[in-house]
């Protein structure tokens, strides 16, 4: 059906938003370490490679900004794609429980139309054999 292909996509998408996430997590991780590492540095040297030292703080704080806007942008897209998925399931569930109602209501219908039938054609033999009679009666004998 369709919704359960859709669902399957959205499974699919939330699979990889939760990939993005690890990914973003270990660059959190290296950024963390690497400004560890360079805050250390800065004490132990001095004159041009302190500067040096403090603008590569400066942008790893900067890449650590654009890393938590990044980090909220999938949090959002987690939240659609979850959304989006919770929708598709509910309407899949929807749509068999529909097709389900609607395939009993046939069957009864189906039952409804042949037991009708069957006493039209009781009511028709019936007839005929009254009529055979009637005809048997008339007859000279």
């Amino acid at each position: 059906m369709k919704f359960e292909k859709g669902l399957s996509t959205a499974t699919l998408l939330s699979n990889e938003v939760k990939c993005k996430q690890v990914a973003l997590l270990e660059r959190y991780i290296l950024l963390n370490n690497l400004k560890s590492v360079l805050e250390s540095l800065r004490g132990q040297v001095a004159g041009k490679y302190k500067d040096e030292i403090e603008e590569s703080v400066s942008m790893v704080d900067i890449l650590a900004v654009q890393l938590s806007k990044t980090e909220n942008e999938l949090l959002q897209q987690k939240t659609e794609v979850t959304r989006i998925a919770t929708s598709l399931k509910l309407a899949s569930e929807d749509a068999r429980r529909i097709v389900d109602e609607e395939r009993t209501n046939a069957r009864m219908e189906i039952e409804n139309a042949r037991a009708v039938v069957q006493r039209v054609q009781k009511v028709l033999k019936e007839k005929e054999n009254s009529s055979q009679r009637i005809r048997k009666q008339l007859q000279p004998t």
